[in-house]
């Protein structure tokens, strides 16, 4: 597990003051089965091997790993923010050998290279997983006939202080890169990369940077609605979005630390 992904599990599994993971309880969640679209799923796996099941149980395995997966979709932000800057480090490496054969190159210079392709498949990755995360605190339900509301962390959490201070975060979460994140990861998922063929890298002050689209603010159904005018580079971006993602996971976590059912506090 990412180191920071593991820091956040441990907060929310252990902690001072309290007898329970933070998300323990029923209290924490809207307790109707009827909302919850993994109910059926549930239903048919477990009576299998557990005979009839009442709706605790189905609710408590409905609501019972939703904050966990949300910190296993920041733990994807993170390792492949650890990796670009891994893929990133080999880059250079190549301009060096480059340039001690074919001697400097000139700022605006372009080139390919394997070691970008792969730099580039990192940032897609990075996307996709912030578009999960996402999803992972709200996203419509997965259901033709429309029988379930919004599914994820934040519809499951029962009305009251916990759950306004995360739609709180989650709007300031978005706003700081990952709306943007979701409209180009739906471009790589479902149509094209940002670029085609083999990815370009431009040298600018003696390194080379990959350079990232201008700011992306609606649905992309074609690359070339991308423009590159506010020299935007990669790793720019990935930086501010694992920033905005760790700021996010620490006001998530604190919305339930700072909510902890009294019955389970300890002197």
């Amino acid at each position: 597990m990412p180191e920071r992904a593991w820091e956040w599990t441990r907060r929310i599994h252990f902690g001072a003051g309290r007898t329970v993971p933070l998300d323990f309880g029923a209290e924490l969640w809207k307790w109707d089965a009827s909302l919850y679209e993994s109910a059926d799923g549930i239903v048919a796996a477990l009576s299998r091997t557990e005979g009839p099941l009442d709706d605790g149980l189905i609710l408590s395995h409905a609501t019972g790993s939703l904050l966990d997966d949300v910190v296993d979709a920041a733990g994807g932000v993170e390792s492949a923010h650890a990796r670009l800057h891994q893929a990133i480090v080999l880059v250079q490496e190549t301009v060096m050998r480059w340039s001690s054969t074919l001697g400097e190159m000139s700022d605006g210079s372009e080139m390919t290279d394997p070691s970008i392709d792969d730099a580039w498949y990192t940032v897609e990755e990075l996307l996709v997983w912030a578009r999960t995360l996402d999803d992972r605190l709200r996203r419509p339900a997965n259901d033709k006939k429309k029988r379930y509301p919004d599914q994820g962390l934040i519809p499951a959490l029962a009305e009251g202080p916990r759950r306004d201070a995360v739609i709180a975060a989650r709007a300031r979460l978005r706003s700081a890169g990952v709306n943007e994140a979701r409209y180009l990861a739906g471009l790589n998922l479902h149509m094209q990369s940002t670029q085609a063929g083999s990815k370009l890298g431009r040298m600018r002050s003696g390194r080379i940077v990959l350079p990232f689209p201008d700011q992306v603010t609606a649905q992309v159904s074609h690359r070339h609605q991308l423009t590159y005018n506010e020299n935007r580079d990669v790793v720019s971006f990935a930086d501010g979005l694992m920033a905005a993602v760790e700021r996010f996971m620490d006001e998530l976590i604190c919305a339930f630390e700072e909510h902890l059912p009294e019955r389970f506090k300890t002197a």
